[in-house]
């Protein structure tokens, strides 16, 4: 069977089986129903990318696939969860208060972000509004504008980067 065939006969698995590989998930790793669809997409997109030599029974290796990614991101989300406590409970959150000085210049780097988003591509300006504004993953965005996760991954980077530096220039200019 040729790569090409191996891809298409991966794919009908997914159309045939993604309703019943999402309930699985949510039962098995007590994901919500929208992580498991995300959790089973990034696996189609793992398991088409491989080398098709070796695989035997791309079902199961849809699979076993899904569920290691929704482990790997249990997992992931517990060891954030634990830091988050740890700082909390630890008492080094300092609350600042919102003085005039400060709300003035929260108002300064907000002009700054806003001057820096006008100023990016439309294209990833779009995409970091839907993933930091709307809450979208970096999947649904894929789904919805056609991209693959990972050139929204980049896009997404690199607006964040082109914010930080009109904050960082403006904060090496005021250091002078």
């Amino acid at each position: 069977m040729t790569s090409d065939n191996q891809k298409l006969v991966v794919h009908d698995v997914y159309i045939r089986h993604r309703t019943e590989l999402c309930r699985y998930l949510v039962n098995k790793t007590s994901v919500s129903i929208d992580e498991a669809q995300d959790i089973v997409q990034t696996a189609f997109t793992r398991v088409i990318e491989m080398d098709f030599k070796d695989i035997k029974n791309p079902r199961a290796l849809l699979y076993k696939t899904s569920y290691n990614i929704a482990i790997d991101q249990k997992r992931h989300g517990s060891v954030r969860q634990r830091h988050v406590q740890a700082v909390v409970d630890s008492g080094s959150t300092v609350i600042e208060e919102l003085s005039p000085e400060r709300i003035h210049d929260g108002k300064r780097q907000l002009s700054l972000v806003v001057k820096a988003l006008w100023g990016m591509p439309k294209k990833r300006r779009r995409l970091l509004l839907m993933n930091r504004f709307d809450g979208q993953s970096y999947a649904q965005i894929a789904r919805t504008v056609g991209l693959s996760e990972t050139v929204v991954r980049k896009h997404v980077t690199k607006a964040l980067l082109d914010c930080q530096k009109a904050l960082q220039a403006q904060t090496n200019e005021n250091s002078k």
